[in-house]
Protein backbone atom coordinates (compact mmCIF):
# COMPACT_ATOMS: atom_id res chain seq x y z
CA UNK A 1 0.00 0.00 0.00
CA UNK A 2 1.67 2.99 -1.22
CA UNK A 3 5.61 2.31 0.30
CA UNK A 4 4.34 0.10 2.87
CA UNK A 5 5.30 -3.56 1.84
CA UNK A 6 2.49 -5.53 3.64
CA UNK A 7 3.31 -8.94 2.23
CA UNK A 8 7.06 -10.30 1.99
CA UNK A 9 7.77 -13.57 0.34
CA UNK A 10 4.71 -15.42 1.59
CA UNK A 11 4.84 -19.16 0.54
CA UNK A 12 2.08 -21.31 1.61
CA UNK A 13 0.59 -24.51 0.44
CA UNK A 14 -3.19 -25.50 1.94
CA UNK A 15 -3.91 -29.21 0.65
CA UNK A 16 -7.56 -30.39 0.21
CA UNK A 17 -9.60 -30.87 3.39
CA UNK A 18 -6.91 -29.12 5.78
CA UNK A 19 -7.83 -26.66 8.03
CA UNK A 20 -5.04 -23.68 8.74
CA UNK A 21 -5.02 -21.24 11.18
CA UNK A 22 -2.98 -17.87 10.81
CA UNK A 23 -2.38 -16.34 14.06
CA UNK A 24 -0.25 -13.28 14.64
CA UNK A 25 -0.39 -9.46 16.08
CA UNK A 26 -2.53 -7.34 14.36
CA UNK A 27 -0.42 -5.51 11.65
CA UNK A 28 1.07 -8.92 10.90
CA UNK A 29 -1.11 -9.03 7.41
CA UNK A 30 -2.81 -11.93 8.43
CA UNK A 31 -6.39 -10.36 6.73
CA UNK A 32 -4.29 -8.64 3.62
CA UNK A 33 -3.21 -12.51 3.04
CA UNK A 34 -6.70 -13.79 2.83
CA UNK A 35 -7.71 -10.88 0.91
CA UNK A 36 -4.73 -11.22 -1.90
CA UNK A 37 -6.20 -14.82 -2.24
CA UNK A 38 -9.49 -13.62 -3.87
CA UNK A 39 -8.25 -10.10 -5.24
CA UNK A 40 -10.08 -8.41 -2.74
CA UNK A 41 -6.06 -6.67 -2.37
CA UNK A 42 -4.31 -6.85 -5.75
CA UNK A 43 -0.88 -8.66 -5.04
CA UNK A 44 1.84 -6.54 -6.56
CA UNK A 45 3.76 -9.95 -8.27
CA UNK A 46 3.50 -13.70 -7.08
CA UNK A 47 1.11 -16.83 -7.70
CA UNK A 48 -2.05 -17.50 -6.56
CA UNK A 49 -3.23 -21.24 -6.78
CA UNK A 50 -6.42 -22.60 -5.97
CA UNK A 51 -7.84 -26.14 -6.95
CA UNK A 52 -5.41 -26.11 -10.27
CA UNK A 53 -6.36 -22.60 -11.75
CA UNK A 54 -2.80 -20.97 -11.19
CA UNK A 55 -2.72 -17.22 -11.54
CA UNK A 56 0.11 -14.91 -11.79
CA UNK A 57 -1.45 -11.77 -10.37
CA UNK A 58 0.85 -9.25 -12.91
CA UNK A 59 -1.37 -10.62 -15.72
CA UNK A 60 -4.36 -11.45 -14.44
CA UNK A 61 -7.50 -11.18 -16.72
CA UNK A 62 -10.96 -10.54 -14.99
CA UNK A 63 -11.65 -14.29 -16.49
CA UNK A 64 -8.40 -15.51 -13.82
CA UNK A 65 -9.77 -13.15 -10.95
CA UNK A 66 -13.67 -14.78 -11.35
CA UNK A 67 -12.21 -17.89 -10.84
CA UNK A 68 -9.90 -17.54 -7.91
CA UNK A 69 -13.66 -15.93 -6.31
CA UNK A 70 -15.81 -18.46 -7.49
CA UNK A 71 -13.64 -21.10 -5.99
CA UNK A 72 -13.40 -19.09 -2.42
CA UNK A 73 -15.73 -18.35 0.24
CA UNK A 74 -15.13 -15.20 2.26
CA UNK A 75 -16.16 -14.57 5.87
CA UNK A 76 -15.77 -11.08 6.82
CA UNK A 77 -15.38 -9.66 10.13
CA UNK A 78 -18.13 -7.27 9.62
CA UNK A 79 -20.61 -9.69 8.21
CA UNK A 80 -21.18 -7.49 4.66
CA UNK A 81 -24.55 -8.13 4.37
CA UNK A 82 -26.92 -6.22 2.22
CA UNK A 83 -29.48 -4.48 4.43
CA UNK A 84 -32.25 -3.99 2.10
CA UNK A 85 -32.00 -8.00 1.42
CA UNK A 86 -34.07 -10.65 3.61
CA UNK A 87 -31.69 -13.83 5.27
CA UNK A 88 -32.80 -16.09 2.32
CA UNK A 89 -31.61 -13.11 -0.25
CA UNK A 90 -28.51 -12.63 1.06
CA UNK A 91 -27.75 -15.94 0.84
CA UNK A 92 -29.55 -16.12 -2.79
CA UNK A 93 -27.49 -13.67 -4.45
CA UNK A 94 -24.29 -14.89 -5.30
CA UNK A 95 -25.78 -18.26 -6.64
CA UNK A 96 -27.90 -16.07 -9.08
CA UNK A 97 -25.49 -13.41 -9.73
CA UNK A 98 -22.22 -15.71 -9.55
CA UNK A 99 -23.31 -19.42 -10.53
CA UNK A 100 -25.93 -17.87 -12.64
CA UNK A 101 -28.46 -20.64 -11.02
CA UNK A 102 -32.24 -19.76 -11.39
CA UNK A 103 -34.29 -18.48 -8.26
CA UNK A 104 -35.97 -22.31 -7.94
CA UNK A 105 -32.44 -23.94 -7.50
CA UNK A 106 -30.69 -20.87 -5.45
CA UNK A 107 -33.97 -20.59 -2.81
CA UNK A 108 -33.47 -24.51 -2.16
CA UNK A 109 -29.68 -24.49 -1.88
CA UNK A 110 -30.12 -21.49 0.42
CA UNK A 111 -32.97 -23.05 2.73
CA UNK A 112 -30.45 -26.34 2.76
CA UNK A 113 -27.27 -24.30 4.06
CA UNK A 114 -29.44 -22.12 6.32
CA UNK A 115 -30.86 -25.19 8.14
CA UNK A 116 -27.47 -25.79 9.10
CA UNK A 117 -26.61 -22.96 10.30
CA UNK A 118 -29.63 -23.27 12.80
CA UNK A 119 -31.68 -20.22 10.77
CA UNK A 120 -34.22 -21.66 8.96
CA UNK A 121 -36.70 -19.47 10.93
CA UNK A 122 -34.83 -15.97 10.16
CA UNK A 123 -35.73 -17.14 6.62
CA UNK A 124 -37.35 -13.47 6.23
CA UNK A 125 -35.86 -11.58 8.38
CA UNK A 126 -33.15 -8.58 7.69
CA UNK A 127 -30.14 -8.14 8.69
CA UNK A 128 -31.17 -5.25 11.32
CA UNK A 129 -33.44 -7.86 13.02
CA UNK A 130 -30.77 -10.36 13.90
CA UNK A 131 -28.13 -10.17 16.65
CA UNK A 132 -24.34 -9.87 15.40
CA UNK A 133 -24.02 -13.84 15.81
CA UNK A 134 -27.02 -14.75 13.84
CA UNK A 135 -25.74 -12.21 10.99
CA UNK A 136 -22.03 -13.66 10.93
CA UNK A 137 -23.92 -17.32 10.58
CA UNK A 138 -25.60 -15.59 7.45
CA UNK A 139 -22.27 -14.78 6.12
CA UNK A 140 -21.27 -18.22 6.72
CA UNK A 141 -24.55 -19.62 5.25
CA UNK A 142 -23.63 -17.31 1.94
CA UNK A 143 -19.99 -18.50 1.78
CA UNK A 144 -20.88 -22.06 1.89
CA UNK A 145 -23.83 -21.82 -0.64
CA UNK A 146 -21.28 -21.89 -3.23
CA UNK A 147 -19.71 -24.86 -2.57
CA UNK A 148 -15.94 -23.01 -2.54
CA UNK A 149 -12.60 -25.28 -2.60
CA UNK A 150 -11.96 -23.10 0.31
CA UNK A 151 -13.59 -21.00 2.74
CA UNK A 152 -11.44 -18.03 3.98
CA UNK A 153 -12.33 -17.02 7.45
CA UNK A 154 -11.29 -12.73 8.30
CA UNK A 155 -11.48 -12.86 12.11
CA UNK A 156 -15.06 -13.99 12.01
CA UNK A 157 -15.89 -13.39 15.86
CA UNK A 158 -13.84 -10.30 16.44
CA UNK A 159 -16.77 -8.13 15.81
CA UNK A 160 -19.26 -10.04 18.52
CA UNK A 161 -20.26 -9.67 22.08
CA UNK A 162 -18.41 -12.00 24.06
CA UNK A 163 -21.39 -14.17 24.36
CA UNK A 164 -22.32 -14.53 21.15
CA UNK A 165 -18.82 -15.76 20.08
CA UNK A 166 -19.68 -19.34 21.11
CA UNK A 167 -22.42 -19.82 19.07
CA UNK A 168 -20.40 -18.70 15.53
CA UNK A 169 -17.58 -21.16 16.86
CA UNK A 170 -20.08 -23.76 16.82
CA UNK A 171 -20.64 -23.48 13.13
CA UNK A 172 -17.38 -23.29 12.27
CA UNK A 173 -16.59 -26.57 14.04
CA UNK A 174 -19.38 -28.02 12.28
CA UNK A 175 -17.85 -26.65 8.89
CA UNK A 176 -14.62 -27.84 9.85
CA UNK A 177 -16.34 -31.47 10.45
CA UNK A 178 -17.49 -32.15 7.49
CA UNK A 179 -14.05 -31.78 5.62
CA UNK A 180 -13.95 -28.14 4.02
CA UNK A 181 -10.75 -26.49 2.88
CA UNK A 182 -10.08 -23.59 5.62
CA UNK A 183 -8.03 -20.64 5.96
CA UNK A 184 -8.89 -19.10 8.98
CA UNK A 185 -6.89 -15.41 10.76
CA UNK A 186 -8.71 -15.41 14.58
CA UNK A 187 -7.78 -14.32 17.73
CA UNK A 188 -9.62 -17.17 19.62
CA UNK A 189 -6.11 -19.47 19.92
CA UNK A 190 -8.07 -22.26 22.22
CA UNK A 191 -10.52 -22.90 19.07
CA UNK A 192 -7.54 -22.27 16.71
CA UNK A 193 -6.05 -25.07 18.62
CA UNK A 194 -9.05 -27.32 18.96
CA UNK A 195 -9.54 -27.18 15.13
CA UNK A 196 -6.79 -26.58 13.22
CA UNK A 197 -4.55 -29.58 11.29
CA UNK A 198 -1.90 -26.88 11.17
CA UNK A 199 -0.55 -23.08 12.63
CA UNK A 200 0.76 -20.34 10.73
CA UNK A 201 1.90 -17.70 12.97
CA UNK A 202 2.59 -14.44 10.68
CA UNK A 203 4.98 -11.22 11.97
CA UNK A 204 5.72 -8.36 10.18
CA UNK A 205 4.53 -9.63 6.69
CA UNK A 206 6.59 -12.57 6.94
CA UNK A 207 5.27 -16.20 8.35
CA UNK A 208 8.01 -17.03 10.98
CA UNK A 209 7.10 -20.28 11.77
CA UNK A 210 4.41 -23.03 10.73
CA UNK A 211 3.44 -26.40 12.46
CA UNK A 212 0.62 -28.65 13.91
CA UNK A 213 -1.64 -27.37 16.69
CA UNK A 214 -0.10 -29.67 19.27
CA UNK A 215 3.32 -28.44 18.28
CA UNK A 216 3.25 -24.35 17.91
CA UNK A 217 0.98 -24.25 21.35
CA UNK A 218 2.75 -27.27 23.35
CA UNK A 219 7.02 -26.42 21.60
CA UNK A 220 6.73 -23.25 19.99
CA UNK A 221 10.70 -23.26 18.40
CA UNK A 222 11.03 -19.15 17.85
CA UNK A 223 11.13 -17.12 20.75
CA UNK A 224 8.38 -14.31 18.94
CA UNK A 225 5.96 -17.21 18.96
CA UNK A 226 6.49 -17.85 22.25
CA UNK A 227 6.00 -14.50 23.24
CA UNK A 228 2.84 -13.82 21.98
CA UNK A 229 1.28 -17.24 22.67
CA UNK A 230 2.19 -16.69 26.69
CA UNK A 231 0.78 -13.08 26.57
CA UNK A 232 -2.10 -14.26 24.93
CA UNK A 233 -2.96 -16.59 27.33
CA UNK A 234 -2.35 -14.75 30.27
CA UNK A 235 -5.01 -12.65 28.73
CA UNK A 236 -7.58 -15.90 28.95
Amino acid sequence: FDQHHVLKGINLTISKGEVVAILGPSGSGKSTLLRSINFLEQPTSGIVEVNGKRVNVESASKADVLALRTSTGMVFQQYNLFKNLTVLQNVMIGLTSVKNLDSKQSKNISKEILEKVGLMERLNYYPSQLSGGQQQRVGIARALALNPEVILFDEPTSSLDPELVDEVLTVIRNVAIEGNTILIVTHELNFAREIADRIVFMEDGVIIEEGTAEQIFNNPTVERTKQFLSKAFKRY
